[in-house]
């Protein structure tokens, strides 16, 4: 396997504890991604044991399976956007996990190769596709949206200060020519960007248009509104973000499932009769030691949440 395509996962001990793995249960590995998380699942696995895999990037489907082939019929990979998830159980024949695993990081090969467009540090085509079946490119919003649309895309997928002026500079500069590169993206951000702002806004703005790209906060609320339901009773969800918008959609759905009653403070006992669906696992946050960091520095701003179905 080229070694410029491996991925190094992240929170393997974390994803592995809050699992609990049952060496016969069946898994659900949402974002498959290398195959990193579901190598160490599958070999906690008995004979009984089961991994369905998901993934809508062909070339991670193409990895994982190089990485997966020696546990035989013991995992399934199916090509599908963990927005599915619920239809693909049911296409298979499943009614209900023991656990279900969602890693929100864009894996390490996708960034590192050019020609994906996720990464400013390298010039390539403006893509951000995570499948390469979506007809909308990177490059197709930056040219075809109105600057207010770009403009909030930047603020609420980015949480970027200066929206209005990088979509300004960026409807000036495609009206002078098509914009198709990383190169003449970052250039843009930086032409209105303070030099020692420039890392983080190039960040924030790359995190936006990929987001918008991938519809990546309606696919996570589709998911999160149909994951309980498939856990089989004290089966556990594990979902790993790595930005605020992620964990902040994460921490309310789970407070929701473990809080749901709705009733006005003043009642002195529940009248709405809605129940808790899950016991919440992770109480705090929980982020990568610091051996770990050194160790991957990509690891760094990555949360785990995690809660068991009652």
């Amino acid at each position: 396997m080229n070694k410029n395509l491996l991925h190094i996962p992240v929170l393997v001990d974390q994803v592995l504890k809050y699992l609990e793995i049952n060496p016969s249960g069946t898994y659900v590995d949402c974002t498959l991604g290398g195959g990193s998380h579901s190598y160490q699942i599958l070999s906690r696995l008995g004979k009984d044991g089961k991994i369905i895999g998901l993934d809508w990037d062909d070339q991670a489907i193409e990895i994982a399976g190089q990485k997966l082939q020696s546990f035989g019929d013991k995992y399934k990979i199916i090509k599908s956007n963990f927005a599915s998830v619920k239809d693909v159980l049911l296409a298979e024949g499943i009614s209900g996990v023991n656990g279900i695993l969602l890693d929100l990081g864009t894996s390490s090969f996708q960034i590192d190769i050019h020609d994906r467009g996720f990464s400013y540090l390298a010039e390539g085509p403006l893509d951000m596709r995570m499948s390469r079946e979506t007809k909308r490119t990177a490059a197709d919003i930056l040219n075809a949206e109105s600057q207010s649309q770009l403009s909030w895309i930047f603020k609420n997928y980015g949480e970027e200060r200066r929206s209005n002026a990088i979509a300004r500079a960026v409807v000036k500069k495609r009206q002078q020519k098509v914009i198709e590169t990383t190169k003449q993206f970052t250039n843009i951000i930086e032409s209105v960007t303070p030099f020692v702002k420039r890392i983080k806004t190039l960040a924030r703005c790359y995190q936006a248009v990929r987001i918008a790209t991938n519809f990546e906060l309606e696919n996570l609320q589709c998911f999160l509104d149909q994951s309980i339901d498939l856990l089989l009773p004290g089966g556990r969800l594990v979902i790993i973000s790595f930005h605020s918008l992620e964990d902040r959609l994460v921490k309310n759905f789970l407070n929701r499932q473990a809080n749901p009653c709705e009733c006005p403070s003043e009642l002195p006992y529940c009248v709405c009769n809605k129940k808790p669906t899950i016991k919440i696992l992770t109480r705090k946050v929980v982020t990568p030691s610091n051996e770990e960091i050194q160790h991957n520095s990509r690891s760094r701003s990555s949360k785990l949440r995690s809660c068991e179905k009652f």
